[in-house]
């Protein structure tokens, strides 16, 4: 539970840095203050491009890892943050006004595939020890 809520974490807190960079450039060029309608409308176009992605990189990576540190490793801890990651993915598509679609049940699957491909590699890797 804990590295699948740490997928949506570290998703958003990657995702701050650009549009943190994005404020602080326009604050220096107005001097002041930033255009909070430009930082918004900034982070409405990036948000949608580079969430999944980040959610792709996370998820086999902590399935892995969560994998690697159980006494059991075994490939269905890391289906179960898989699992997860895609079902908290899905409730902040829909939390933020978006709705169910055979795109966001296409990258649930994948979120569920990539977490289960993380505890598969992390159960081989943990039985060569």
């Amino acid at each position: 539970m804990g590295a699948s809520l740490a997928v949506m974490a570290v998703s958003f807190l990657i995702l701050f840095v650009p549009v943190i960079v994005y404020a602080f450039v326009l604050a220096l060029r107005a001097r002041g203050a930033p255009d909070q309608a430009a930082v918004n409308s900034f982070a409405a176009m990036l948000s949608p491009a580079l969430m999944p992605w980040l959610e792709r990189l996370l998820t086999p990576a902590l399935a892995f890892w969560v994998v690697r540190r159980t006494e059991a490793a075994r490939a269905v801890d890391g289906l179960s943050v898989g699992l997860l990651a895609g079902l908290l993915g899905l409730g902040v598509t829909l939390a933020f006004g978006g709705t169910l679609t055979a795109r966001s049940m296409v990258s649930f699957l994948v979120l569920v595939g990539l977490g289960w491909l993380g505890g598969f590699v992390g159960q081989k890797i943990s039985s060569r020890s």
